[in-house]
């Protein structure tokens, strides 16, 4: 275990919260290893159906790495520092439950970019966002490049990673890389809880499908969507939670997933 980073259980979604005020959530290696083992009992608990990952207090959701720690890596040690962050936030990316990133003040490089490895992002009015690696001569080592370009696009990411430029929740809100944005902490915090349940009710099997679909996407053509859309809707009028879900509509009652 390691102080300051936990993860709470409610009935089908989980919190995994990271509140270390002395370094603003700074991501260490310990730590996101000690993440990396929370994911997993996520994985394996098939009564979570959702996620939210969170930093606690007001000020700062993570503040990015650890400079302090990074100053003193070896090359090899800072290999393996990619490695594991990457192994980690490919993770989250790819799990079959949505994860929900509660933003609550500072979202600066890895901070940004273990948010935007989650499905969906909404945020506190006193958020900021960016990659400012640049500013010590570093670039975003987990995957940030990647994934800030393909969410707001090319133009807009140089902007922020060439100038290490932060932005604000309003400008995060415009730029498509925020779905929501709310008043204070504690509305958002409450929207947050109140989206997970939302999300936890969907049928879970769509729900990984529809995720599969949206991170496959790229670069595909037409035809292989449609090849590809067939075969997934095949397969669900297969499954107990399809047939449900239009029983349900017919009958108009809420349905009943049970994930299979």
């Amino acid at each position: 275990m390691i102080e300051g980073i936990t993860l709470e259980k409610k009935e089908h979604y989980a919190t995994l919260m990271v509140d270390i005020p002395k370094t603003r959530n700074a991501l260490s290696v310990p730590i996101v290893e000690y993440m990396d083992t929370l994911v997993d009992e996520v994985k394996a608990d098939d009564n979570i159906r959702a996620l939210i990952i969170t930093g606690g207090g007001e000020k700062s959701f993570v503040a990015g790495a650890d400079i302090a720690q990074l100053v003193k890596m070896s090359p090899e040690e800072s290999r393996y520092s990619i490695e594991a962050g990457h192994k980690l936030f490919s993770k989250i990316e790819t799990m079959d439950i949505p994860v929900v990133a509660a933003v609550n003040g500072y979202c600066l490089g890895g901070g940004l970019e273990i948010a935007m490895c989650c499905d969906i992002r909404i945020c506190s009015a006193n958020a900021k966002f960016g990659l400012p690696e640049i500013n010590i001569g570093m670039i975003p080592g987990w995957g940030g490049t990647l994934r800030l370009s393909r969410l707001i696009g090319e133009s807009r990411a140089k902007n922020m990673l060439l100038r290490g430029k932060m932005i604000t929740a309003q400008q995060a809100f415009d730029y498509g890389l925020i779905a929501e944005m709310y008043e204070d902490v504690a509305t958002m915090r409450q929207k947050a809880e109140e989206l997970a349940v939302e999300l936890a009710s969907k049928a879970p099997l769509t729900m990984k499908f529809d995720k599969r679909l949206v991170y496959d996407a790229a670069g595909k053509q037409p035809t292989d969507i449609a090849q590809r859309d067939a075969m997934t809707l095949g397969f669900l009028f297969t499954t107990h939670d399809a047939i449900e879900g239009l029983t349900a509509f017919l009958e108009k009652r809420p349905p009943k997933y049970e994930g299979r």
